[in-house]
């Protein structure tokens, strides 16, 4: 058995032609073996004479195998060889390239989650210290209440843009602490016991280390003018009795909006200006206008709007009450008579 040379296919020894592309098998030794000189003086063969082979006999030719035949079976031999090799490879590419995706997408996912969760607590730590800040600022607001009888307040930097301290938004009552000592709504408490007081946490600071009964200096900033007052302090943990004032038995006059305003004409004091009045209230019925600025009711100074509300409901209806304004650049007073608060 030999391999043909054009095509490499196997040749069984009987054959002398390649059955695939029809090549004709090298001759061996062998079949060289019984192979004699022609000698024309032999006897004819018997059956055959030389009459029987005539010019136009012809006789089948060796199919010789050309070049391109011969290339088509290397390159079919070649495809049909390494085609599983090819798709393997495809294969490996197509996973590779697959599981590259779904990892990268899978780390993106991963990376997605982490933030959100990241946010997430941020979140959460941020409401938690919100709270927190929120539950101290109502503790600390109610301990002053307490010791020194005024509701404070931050301090507005476009009102004081050069000063800190504590802002009094309102006294409690007329026999606290703070009206005892003179102290007003609208002032800014900047030092309390010779101690600087420029923030909540200092003014904290400075509020435990106090006796209560223990009297302690204070000083303030009014009007663009340093005041310097004392003050009694009281128990940060029990509220000074209130009476409390039913709805009905509460005062009403009428002025829905007010904002605090400076200066008035020729000095330097904070005022309230009126930016609506309601329809048939007491202060539209006393001609109460848009723009004017109340300084005073009923005989006491008004800076802040949480003070004007106290002293409105600290009033009873039907009672008479004076009103000092401002009015363009002239101050002006009026007398009006206070609706009920319900």
């Amino acid at each position: 058995m030999t391999n043909c040379q054009g095509c490499g296919t196997e040749i069984l020894r009987s054959d002398r032609f390649c059955k695939n592309c029809g090549a004709p098998v090298a001759a061996s030794v062998e079949d060289l073996a019984d192979t004699h000189r022609f000698d024309n003086t032999a006897p004819a063969v018997a059956g055959a004479s030389p009459e029987s082979f005539t010019a136009s006999t012809t006789f089948p030719l060796m199919q010789a195998s050309t070049p391109l035949s011969r290339s088509s079976s290397a390159i079919k031999n070649l495809l049909h060889r390494h085609l599983i090799w090819l798709i393997a490879l495809v294969l490996v590419f197509v996973f590779i390239g697959g599981g590259t995706i779904i990892g990268r997408d899978a780390a993106r996912a991963r990376r997605a989650e982490r933030a959100e969760r990241a946010q997430r607590t941020e979140k959460a730590t941020l409401a938690r210290q919100a709270r927190q800040a929120e539950a101290a600022r109502l503790a600390l607001e109610e301990a002053v209440q307490n010791a020194f009888g005024f509701v404070p307040a931050s301090v507005s930097d476009l009102e004081y843009p050069d000063t800190r301290g504590i802002f009094v938004a309102s006294l409690t009552s007329d026999d606290g602490p703070a009206a005892l000592a003179r102290m007003e709504a609208g002032d800014v408490l900047t030092e309390l016991n010779d101690q600087p007081v420029r923030n909540s946490g200092e003014l904290a600071k400075v509020l435990n280390s106090l006796k209560p009964g223990a009297e302690v200096k204070v000083k303030l900033y009014r009007d663009d003018e340093a005041v310097a007052s004392k003050i009694r302090v009281g128990s940060q943990s029990v509220a000074p009795f209130q009476p409390q004032i039913e709805p009905r038995d509460q005062g009403f006059l009428g002025t829905g909006d007010v904002a605090r305003r400076c200066c008035l004409p020729g000095t330097k004091k904070w005022g309230l200006e009126v930016h609506r009045v309601i329809d048939n209230s007491p202060a539209d019925l006393a001609g109460l206008q848009l723009g004017d600025v109340i300084t005073e009711f009923d005989k006491h100074t008004v800076r802040t709007p949480n003070e004007l509300a106290r002293r409105i409901h600290a009033a009873k209806p039907r009672s008479k009450v004076k009103v000092k304004y401002y009015r363009g650049g002239s101050e002006q007073t009026m007398e009006l008579t206070l609706g009920h608060g319900w």
